[in-house]
């Protein structure tokens, strides 16, 4: 691919083990790209996949040293440590497949911090090597600083070599997202700004925090659930999203810059797979708001 912008994004879409069928993400990673060139046009995109993927570890030469990470999390961000130095960006935005771009990311284009974070769920996580704060931002007021790692922008490659060590020295569970909040919070070797934190005072919002819930399987055939009495079985509050000047906005009126469906896709087998994507298409959303995914964002292979 010729470098044409300043400024790439890269999405993977990669299969690791033969026997999983890495192909029924399709129609989301077509949105995903799709929206986020919708609303980029100044921007390269970068889809790699299995079909792709050892022509990409031949132009870096590292063939041998990429496919010692069995994480595809990690994978991503080796790949963007490459793509970024090998065509010179300047800046490098890492994006998941699950993820619908609803408006042009102005807080990760027009700002340089080394890196630029966004929320996870408000939970507070924990290894041996870090743990996610939680904040008074106001009296009374209070929120978790804890990052997700599907939606994040690079400024400075050292830094992002660094996210890579550290998700390789300390590796966990978590992955490179523990490597985000490692750095953040616990080696502060380079500057991180969490850029719709705190989320009560942010009038954007860029990932997991736009879902009203506090992790995943918390909302299931379009309502609550996990939240016991008297909650469970009343709506989320993905059915209070509102469109507004051609802007798609949360029940609590922040604007969704970004939205990510952060369910652990990858871990489940087929069936709930299955099901958990009719639950996407027919019943978390109000008809607004697929409209809107349709319509402004370029998104028509999954809500077809």
């Amino acid at each position: 691919m010729k470098k044409i912008n300043n400024t790439a994004a890269v999405f993977l879409q990669l299969g690791l083990d033969d026997k999983f069928d890495i192909n029924k993400y399709n129609p989301l990673a077509a949105d995903a790209i799709n929206s986020f060139k919708k609303f980029h046009p100044d921007c390269d995109v970068f889809f790699i996949d299995n079909n792709n993927f050892e022509e990409y570890c031949e132009l870096f030469r590292t063939k041998n040293e990429i496919e010692l990470y069995q994480n595809v999390g990690i994978l991503k961000f080796i790949l963007s440590y490459y793509i970024m130095d090998f065509y010179g960006y300047d800046k490098i935005i890492s994006m998941g497949i699950d993820t619908i771009t609803c408006n042009r990311l102005d807080e990760f284009l027009n700002k340089n911090t080394d890196i630029l974070a966004t929320l996870n769920y408000p939970c507070q996580e924990s290894t041996d090597y870090w743990t996610t704060p939680y904040f008074e931002v106001s009296p009374g007021v209070y929120d978790h600083g804890n990052i997700n790692a599907d939606v994040v922008c690079f400024n400075n490659p050292e830094a992002l070599k660094k996210i890579i060590d550290l998700s390789i020295e300390h590796f966990t569970y978590f992955g490179e997202q523990g490597a985000l909040n490692e750095l953040a919070w616990v080696d502060k070797s380079y500057s991180v700004k969490i850029v719709d934190f705190p989320y009560p005072t942010s009038p954007v919002v860029y990932n997991a925090r736009s879902k009203g819930v506090f992790g995943t399987n918390m909302i299931v055939n379009g309502v609550l659930a996990k939240h016991g009495p008297p909650l469970d079985g009343t709506p989320s509050p993905l059915k209070r999203f509102y469109v507004k000047n051609n802007k798609l906005y949360t029940g609590d009126h922040k604007q969704i810059k970004c939205f990510h469906f952060v369910e652990g896709l990858g871990g489940r087998p087929d069936e709930e797979f299955n099901a958990i994507m009719n639950d996407f298409k027919y019943k978390w959303f109000n008809d607004d708001t697929i409209k809107f995914f349709k319509e402004q964002c370029g998104c028509s292979e999954f809500f077809n």
